[in-house]
């Protein structure tokens, strides 16, 4: 049967391979993944039997998370088990803390379950966990730590020591407590904080203190001493103090002992006692003056103020500094001094004196009113008196006397509506109100008053203009006055658009000193547009495009051409331009003369030259230009008329005969001109005599 077995299973294989024969694997389609065949001629050609290696890409890796694939290509044509995916590889964030680092030797990809160690900068101290590992979640667990800045170690100090000496760091906020040895005393603040000045670096709160012996000496003050006694005086030891009877404390009634082996504040002393100033009476004054300090048994006097009294059955008043250093109490001996009744005559006083007096006090204020048909003399019907300090009254009291009556009003150019009376009496009125082309100047109402005048004074009525003239498309100002008074103005104005021809502001006036008009006709509205201007060889200083009522323009003209006329031109109510254009005329030379010298090729009889225009001239015979050098020995002289109206400069044509060179030479030599310049003059000489003599034979 084994044999049978083994037949049958050769048989088997054998069928499979024919039946395999000629089947073939598509190529694997991983995406972000390759695949890797042992033969490279194998590749994208795949028979049954064929295994291929699929790796993801870097960055990607297996979705199932193994680390390597391998598929089979079997007898029906498909791999042996589903094509992996390939999926981005999951890392964490760097891990990054401030003032620290984190210490990992490989590429910076974080992977799960990668550990990696942090360390934090000198002078900061790491709070969590130093070592941390990436999880699936790209998280990193434990969370990540924090460099904490902490202080230095706190000061040490001579013979003392501090709290917490087995700490290792000192974070922010931490306190340190010094101590001394036994008998020495802790000079300064006993406690340092770590704190920060600039908000970012760590420093101690302040100096250490000093351990050391402070032993102050015993305090002692004349007339005084402590209130309880002490016998050692060590640092910080405090002493209260109090002075004999009879005496003051100056100073603080408490010392304490400094590191200085001193009192804070110093030691105070005992003063003999004494009252304070002398207290104040209402409505007296001190008589008796009193010094510095007033012991006990001092006696001041006071008496009563300009304008008081005494009490009636009232002493003057005294006070006495008692043993206590206060003083003795004192009662009010002052009252006012008092005016009697003033009881006016067909009047009354306003206000009538105080309930159950007949008197008034010292600064009281009276009214004297007249009863009607009386008043004051002065033309007051009510005057006020004053209670003086001497108890009389201000001034001699008003006397109530008949009234006067005012006089008939009349107003000129007006009539009186309210009823005319004959005889115009206190407390009478009178209403007025003008004639048409009037204007009330005043109060339309007055009274008569007990002084036989009228208040406010009897109004005037005031001629005023007629509306101002209107105008067509435009307006003026104040068109809602229903009066113009002599003076008003009115302001015209246009519709946009529309230029205002005329004055634009009309003025209430007089011609004849009485009656009132407008100062004037009303402007005209209307549209002013005038013709742009243009000059021949000229044109206008800036450019302009629109030329309405009023506008100015200022004209120049090209080079070569001057202005005849204004050269400033205003559009007028007329749309024509004021003054007239100007015009641009061209720049003429006159002829030019020289002195023994003459126009060559000009024969026309010309007088003027226009610009640019050139003329040439020769001297005379027997002359030559003056000049030196090629000037002097040049044939002739081209001058060319500028733009200003003046030619180039003109020559001169001096007399070439050799007397008066012999002369210039002898002058020469006598100035002292030097040897070598006077030789180059000879020789210039030399040669233009030569040229003189070739000019003459030719």
């Amino acid at each position: 049967s084994t044999a049978r077995e083994k037949t049958h299973g050769i048989l088997n294989t054998a069928a499979n391979i024919c039946y395999s024969s000629g089947v073939r694997c598509p190529s694997p389609d991983v995406k972000y993944g390759k695949h890797m065949h042992v033969w490279s001629y194998k590749e994208n050609n795949y028979e049954y039997g064929d295994r291929v290696r699929i790796t993801c890409n870097d960055g990607y890796t297996f979705k199932d998370h193994v680390s390597e694939v391998v598929l089979e290509c079997t007898a029906s044509g498909a791999w042996d088990s589903q094509e992996p995916e390939c999926v981005p590889e999951l890392h964490c964030p760097e891990p990054v803390i401030n003032h620290g680092k984190a210490n990992y030797k490989s590429r910076e990809v974080y992977t799960p379950r990668t550990q990696v160690t942090l360390t934090c900068d000198s002078g900061y101290v790491l709070l969590g966990q130093a070592s941390i590992e990436c999880q699936a979640d790209r998280s990193w667990a434990p969370h990540l730590p924090l460099c904490e800045k902490v202080c230095d170690p706190p000061p040490k100090i001579n013979h003392g020591q501090h709290s917490d000496l087995r700490m290792q760091h000192f974070f922010y906020g931490s306190k340190v407590t010094y101590s001394c040895a036994e008998g020495l005393s802790l000079i300064g603040e006993s406690s340092l904080y770590c704190t920060s000045i600039d908000g970012e670096n760590l420093t101690w709160s302040g100096p250490a203190p000093e351990c050391k012996v402070v032993r102050c000496p015993k305090p002692v003050i004349a007339h005084g001493g402590m209130s309880q006694p002490w016998h050692t005086f060590p640092y910080g030891v405090a002493v209260q103090f109090s002075c004999d009877e009879g005496y003051v404390l100056h100073g603080s009634n408490r010392s304490e002992c400094g590191g200085d082996s001193a009192w804070h504040p110093p030691l105070p002393t005992c003063q003999p006692g004494t009252c304070k100033d002398p207290p104040k009476i209402p409505n007296a004054f001190q008589k008796s003056s009193v010094g510095m300090l007033i012991p006990a048994g001092t006696t001041v006097e006071y008496d009563c103020l300009r304008g008081y009294e005494l009490i009636p059955g009232m002493a003057s008043g005294r006070v006495v500094c008692l043993e206590n250093f206060t003083w003795s109490p004192v009662e009010n001996f002052c009252q006012k001094i008092r005016c009697r009744n003033p009881n006016i005559t067909n009047g009354v006083q306003i206000p009538k004196p105080r309930p159950g007096e007949d008197t008034y006090e010292y600064g009281d204020t009276v009214s004297i009113e007249c009863n009607p048909g009386y008043g004051i003399r002065g033309g007051n019907i009510r005057a006020l008196t004053r209670c003086r300090y001497d108890g009389s009254w201000d001034a001699a009291l008003h006397v109530c006397e008949p009234e006067i009556h005012c006089p008939s009003p009349t107003v000129n150019h007006g009539r009186q509506t309210s009823p005319r009376q004959a005889v115009y009496a206190f407390e009478d009125t009178a209403e007025f109100q003008c004639d048409p082309g009037y204007v009330l100047k005043g109060t339309r109402r007055i009274q008569c008053w007990s002084d036989g005048m009228w208040r406010p004074p009897v109004p005037y009525c005031d001629r005023v203009c007629g509306p101002p003239p209107k105008i067509t498309s435009g307006k003026y100002s104040d068109f809602r006055m229903q009066h113009y008074p002599y003076g008003s103005k009115v302001t015209y104005s246009c519709a946009e658009g529309l230029s205002l021809i005329g004055e634009s502001s009309l003025y209430c006036t007089s011609i004849d000193g009485e009656n009132l008009t407008w100062s004037g006709p009303a402007p005209e509205c209307k549209v002013v547009r005038c013709p742009k201007p243009v000059i021949a060889h000229g044109g206008m200083s800036q450019p302009w495009h629109t030329f309405p009522y009023g506008v100015a323009v200022q004209f120049s003209c090209d080079e070569g051409y001057v202005l005849h006329g204004s050269n400033r031109s205003e559009c007028g109510g007329d749309s024509a331009w004021h003054p007239p254009l100007p015009t641009c005329q061209p720049v003429l030379c006159p002829k030019p003369q020289v002195k023994n010298g003459k126009l060559v090729g000009t024969g026309d009889g010309k007088l003027w030259y226009r610009t640019n225009a050139t003329l040439t001239f020769e001297c005379l015979q027997g002359h030559h230009f003056s000049g030196d050098g090629d000037i002097a020995l040049a044939d002739s002289w081209t001058v060319t008329c500028l733009g200003d109206g003046t030619w180039t400069q003109l020559p001169k044509c001096n007399d070439a005969g050799i007397c008066e060179e012999v002369d210039d030479i002898k002058t020469a030599f006598e100035c002292g001109v030097p040897v070598a310049e006077l030789k180059m003059l000879l020789e210039i000489q030399k040669l233009f005599l030569e040229i003189q003599k070739l000019k003459v034979e030719l």
